[in-house]
C-alpha cells in the first residue's frame, strides 16, 4: 500500500483562509484500523467541525492510519502514539466525525504551509464547535473516579451556594485515598503543561477532558474544583495534589484568552484587557513546555492582544473574527525560518514599542549560565524562565512609571538598548534568609498583589547606604542599584565597561512607595546618564 502525499493547498488571502479537515469512518469495533479522509474547506464557508487538542508526546511515528485519497483509494500515514489513541476514542461507532488535528490537517513537512496554519491556528480553534481534549490513556482505571470525585464540588463552586465555602483539614483527612488518588494522576496530566494547548482551550466555545475510557466532562468541571481548591480547599491540595501549578496555569490562561474572546464573560473586558497585555500572556505561559523554543511565542499569538498597537488600550474590534481579518498583523509573523535568539529579539523589540515603556524588562529571567551569555540581557528568554512571579510587569501591582520630564525614553542601536537612568547605590552584602526577612518580604509582596511565589529564586540584597531589597540570585556584590526612566521599580544592573552594562534584573525594594522613586530620580536629575544594557 503506498504513503499519502498531501496535495498544496490554496493559498490563503485576507478573508479567504483554506485549511484541511479530518473525517474519521465510524467503527463500533475498538480495535479496527484507523479510516479518514482529509478535505480542504474555506473558513469563511463556515464548516461544522471540531478540533482535537493533545499532547504530540516523545514517541516516534509508529502508528498507521489509512488515508482515503481523491482517487478513493486508501494509503498510509505515519502517526504518533498519542494522537492515534485520540483519534480512537473519538471515532463514532456509526456516523463519521469531523475534526482538526494538528499532525493530519497541516503537511509538516512544507514550511511556508506549516508558518501559514499556525498563524490561523487561533481563528481556527475560536470556529470550531467545540475542542476535545485528550489527556492520554488510563492504565489504571482511576480517570472516572476522579471525574465523580471533583465534579459535585465544582458545581458547588459554579452555582456559589454555600455548600462548600469552608472546608477544614479535619475533612481532608477523612476523604478516600483510594479515590483521591485519580485526581492527584489528573493534576500530573502532562497535557496541562504543554505550551500550544493554552490557546487551543482559551479560544475554544465549549471544550470537554478526554481521558481514557471515561465519560468526558466539561473543562468547567475541572477549573471549578481547582479554583474552589485555590480558595478554600488547599487542604485538598496539600495532601493528595502538591504542585497544582500546571493546572492552575492553565485555568489562568483560559480565563485570559476567553474574557476578551467570547462576550459571555461577565465584567468589564476592555479593562480586563487593558491590565493584561500581550507581555502579560507570555510571561503567563513562559512556565509551559515547548519541543520547539519558538512556539513560547508563536503559540499565543491566537490572543487579541497580539494585534495591538498599544499594550494599554484597546484598540481592535471585541469581534475575535473581525478582528482576525482585519488588515491588523500579530506583533510579529511566524517564520520557523527563524533561529530562536532572532525570534526572542524580535518579539522583545517590538514589545517595547507596543508599550512605549520599560516594563518588558521585569519579564528577563537570568540564570549564571544566561548571564554569559551574548544574547542581550535585556530580552528575555521565554524558555529559560527562573520564576513563576514577575517584578514591576503587572499594571495593577506595578502601576507607577518612573518619569522625569524632558528626559528620553529608550532607543534600540545594534541590539544593544539605550536608556537614560541613575546609580543610586551599590549592592554590598546578599544576607541568608531567616524567618523574620521572610515573613517581612511576604508582607511586602502582598502590597503588590502578589504572594510568597515572587520569592522563588530571588534572594535578599543590601546596599552601601542600607536599603534593602530582593532581586534574582545571580545577583553579586558590587552590582549597581539603579532607577531607569520609564520602568515601573528599580533594577539591579552589572557594568561591563564604561556605560554598558548587563541587566541581572528588576527588583522590589523595601519601605520605599511609587513616589519616592521618581522623587529620587527627580532630584538626582542632573546625574541621569545614558545607560546601554547589553
Amino acid at each position: 500500500m503506498e504513503y499519502y502525499c498531501y496535495e498544496s493547498l490554496p493559498q490563503s488571502t485576507q478573508g479567504n483562509h483554506y485549511f484541511r479537515l479530518l473525517e474519521i469512518f465510524p467503527s463500533a469495533k475498538k480495535d479496527e484500523p484507523l479510516k479518514v479522509h482529509l478535505q480542504t474547506f474555506r473558513l469563511e464557508d463556515k464548516p461544522t467541525y471540531e478540533c482535537l487538542s493533545y499532547v504530540w508526546g516523545t514517541s516516534s511515528d509508529d502508528y498507521e492510519v489509512l488515508i482515503e485519497g481523491a482517487d478513493g483509494e486508501l494509503k498510509k500515514f505515519k502517526i504518533r502514539e498519542n494522537l492515534h489513541y485520540a483519534l480512537r476514542a473519538l471515532r463514532d461507532p456509526s456516523k463519521p466525525r469531523t475534526l482538526w488535528a494538528d499532525a493530519l490537517c497541516i503537511n509538516e513537512a512544507d514550511r511556508e504551509e506549516r508558518n501559514s496554519q499556525v498563524a490561523l491556528m487561533g481563528l481556527l480553534y475560536w470556529s470550531a464547535s467545540r475542542v476535545n481534549i485528550w489527556l492520554g490513556l488510563d492504565p489504571r482505571g482511576v480517570a472516572k473516579t476522579a471525574f465523580d470525585a471533583i465534579k459535585p464540588i465544582s458545581m458547588a463552586h459554579w452555582r456559589n451556594d454555600g455548600s462548600m465555602s469552608q472546608f477544614s483539614q479535619a475533612q481532608a483527612d477523612a476523604l478516600d485515598p483510594t479515590v483521591w488518588k485519580g485526581v492527584t494522576e489528573l493534576y500530573q496530566r502532562s497535557w496541562f503543561g504543554r505550551v500550544w494547548v493554552q490557546q487551543e482551550l482559551g479560544l475554544s466555545k465549549e471544550a470537554y477532558f478526554y481521558w481514557g475510557d471515561a465519560p468526558p466532562v466539561d473543562v468547567r468541571d475541572v477549573f471549578g474544583f481547582d479554583i474552589w481548591m485555590e480558595c478554600t480547599g488547599d487542604a485538598v491540595r496539600a495532601r493528595f495534589i502538591g504542585d497544582a501549578s500546571a493546572v492552575r496555569g492553565s485555568r489562568n490562561l483560559w480565563l485570559q484568552y476567553s474574557r476578551v474572546t467570547r462576550s459571555n464573560w461577565p465584567g468589564d473586558n476592555e479593562h480586563f484587557m487593558a491590565v493584561n497585555p500581550f507581555l502579560q500572556i507570555l510571561i503567563d505561559g513562559s512556565n509551559c513546555k515547548a519541543t520547539d523554543p519558538r512556539d513560547h511565542v508563536y503559540a499565543f499569538l491566537g490572543h487579541p492582544a497580539a494585534r495591538r498597537l498599544n499594550a494599554y488600550k484597546n484598540d481592535l474590534s471585541m469581534d475575535y473574527l473581525e478582528m482576525c481579518n482585519s488588515t491588523r498583523q500579530t506583533i510579529i509573523t511566524p517564520d520557523y525560518q527563524k533561529t530562536v535568539d532572532e525570534v526572542y529579539l524580535e518579539v522583545a523589540k517590538k514589545l517595547l514599542l507596543q508599550h512605549g515603556d520599560l516594563r518588558l524588562l521585569g519579564a528577563v529571567s537570568h540564570s549564571d549560565e544566561t548571564m554569559k551569555s551574548e544574547f542581550p540581557s535585556w530580552a528575555p528568554r521565554w524558555d529559560a524562565n527562573q520564576h513563576s512571579k514577575t517584578i514591576g510587569t503587572w499594571p495593577i501591582g506595578w502601576p507607577t512609571k518612573i518619569e522625569v520630564p524632558g528626559i528620553p525614553l529608550m532607543r534600540i542601536h545594534e541590539n544593544a538598548l539605550h536608556v537614560q537612568g541613575l546609580v543610586i547605590s551599590t549592592v554590598t552584602s546578599l544576607p541568608k534568609w531567616t524567618q523574620e526577612s521572610v515573613e517581612y518580604t511576604v508582607a511586602e509582596t502582598f502590597r503588590r498583589n502578589s504572594n510568597r511565589e515572587l520569592l522563588y529564586g530571588r534572594r535578599i540584597f543590601e546596599t552601601k547606604d542600607g536599603q534593602k531589597g530582593l532581586v534574582q540570585n545571580v545577583v553579586q556584590v558590587g552590582d549597581d542599584l539603579v532607577l531607569l526612566v520609564g520602568a515601573y521599580t528599580a533594577c539591579v544592573l552589572r557594568r561591563v565597561e564604561g556605560t554598558k552594562f548587563k541587566l541581572v534584573g528588576n527588583c522590589m525594594l523595601f519601605g520605599l512607595q511609587d513616589d519616592q522613586l521618581n522623587k529620587i530620580i527627580n532630584d538626582g536629575r542632573e546625574h541621569i546618564q545614558e545607560i546601554i544594557l547589553i
